[in-house]
């Protein structure tokens, strides 16, 4: 059976990822396509906008035959341990190919820059460039502009690098998995809606940003209409992110650390852990990564390791779990073309569908992951807008979707 893997966050899902769905099953009819989805938190270490399963109903909605979950471990993990957890996740769900939205569809420049990267050449001067000061993808871009100029306008685009760091992850693996870019248009973290595919940066900010009255009505061309309906009511019900709530959330854990505890997190070294604590007396989360900010610490690493501070994910862990790889998938949903994928079991790793049984029989790694799904889950929930939404254990209650 062939089977086209998606790593995606949908954060939130717009026509843009609707159109990416429509665009694989128009080109390989006969294919299942099978998302591997951030859950509950995402790689810019913040809880998604909307919950994990309504994000993967409206996928199922719109093209995907199954979505799985990407643990938390790996959906706030930095760029290179994302990829290559979301990659080994789809391996295991016996996926023969993946497919990425991408600003370029030469697949041979794509996988030249992904050897690129790992080189000896690169690697000796991004070492360099990082005790210069850089943080690490910084770093790497720059060395690899200096080994190959040609590339160096690719460097700059967002998803052509996500796609590199995905065929990296196939490469070091050793996996029999074929690649399909498709050309992705618009700006990938423009804050603006415009009449071109929406970013989902712009429609994040648009919601943040304006009460619900009438929200529906502006971004209703940028959604598709199968999904107007849910977006409606989660709106007008306030069951979506406060990310104000989150920042205060962030500040009140940090206060509560000791210079110990953080040292033991993911990413805190080389002092950091100082200060941290002192930006986190500060007014605002925002103000506290200005304090925060230096060359080798982008705000973007910095938001990841505040999530890393209220998951409490530490640096042992992250590093056991990337190198075992997923232990198991959650499935959230799937339609009923999915079926003969579900009844081959052609997986190496649990598909799991019933949660409670599974979390009570876990046991170590994959009981800490498990855990760490819950906990990312509860908080998203505590950071909603309407206080009744923000109710616990909404992994015990939830049943995959069948559609």
């Amino acid at each position: 059976m062939k089977c086209i893997g998606i790593v995606a966050e949908y954060n939130p899902f717009h026509i843009g990822h609707a159109h990416q769905l429509q665009q694989l099953r128009k080109d390989h009819p006969d294919a299942l396509i099978v998302v591997a989805m951030s859950g509950s938190f995402v790689q810019r270490g913040e809880p998604a906008i909307f919950n994990k399963f309504i994000r993967a109903r409206w996928a199922l909605l719109n093209g995907a035959h199954a979505v799985i979950e990407l643990p938390t471990i790996y959906a706030t993990a930095n760029a290179e341990r994302f990829a290559a957890g979301a990659i080994r996740l789809l391996a295991a769900m016996g996926a023969t190919a993946i497919s990425f939205g991408s600003e370029t569809t030469d697949l041979p420049t794509l996988t030249r820059m992904a050897q690129l990267s790992t080189s000896p050449s690169v690697q000796s001067h991004c070492q360099a460039l990082l005790k210069e000061g850089l943080f690490y993808g910084a770093a790497l871009r720059q060395a690899m502009a200096i080994q190959a100029p040609e590339i160096e306008p690719l460097l700059q685009q967002p998803n052509a690098l996500l796609g590199v760091e995905y065929i990296r992850a196939i490469q070091k693996y050793h996996l029999n998995i074929d690649v399909y870019p498709l050309q992705r248009d618009g700006e990938h973290h423009s804050e603006i809606l415009t009449n071109t595919w929406p970013s989902g940066s712009a429609l994040r900010h648009y919601l943040y940003a304006n009460t619900p009255q009438g929200i529906i009505h502006d971004i209703a061309s940028y959604i598709p209409s199968s999904i107007h309906t849910d977006y409606a009511t989660l709106i007008k019900e306030g069951d979506l992110l406060d990310p104000k709530r989150y920042e205060d959330f962030i500040l009140y854990e940090s206060r509560c650390r000791t210079q110990s505890e953080l040292q033991r997190l993911c990413d805190f070294n080389e002092g950091l852990e100082n200060r941290w604590l002192q930006a986190s007396q500060a007014a605002t989360w925002a103000d506290a990564r200005e304090l925060l900010k230096t060359k080798r610490y982008s705000y973007a690493r910095l938001n990841r390791m505040a999530s890393y501070t209220l998951l409490n994910i530490t640096q042992e862990l992250q590093t056991n779990a990337h190198h075992q790889g997923p232990t198991y998938a959650r499935l959230l949903g799937f339609t009923h073309e999915a079926r003969p994928w579900l009844q081959a079991k052609n997986f190496t790793i649990p598909l799991i569908q019933k949660w409670a049984p599974f979390v009570k029989q876990a046991q170590g790694l994959t009981a800490q992951l498990a855990r760490l799904d819950q906990k990312a889950t509860d908080i998203q929930q505590l950071c909603l807008f309407a206080p009744q939404k923000r109710r616990g254990r909404t992994d015990y209650t939830f049943t995959p979707w069948y559609i």
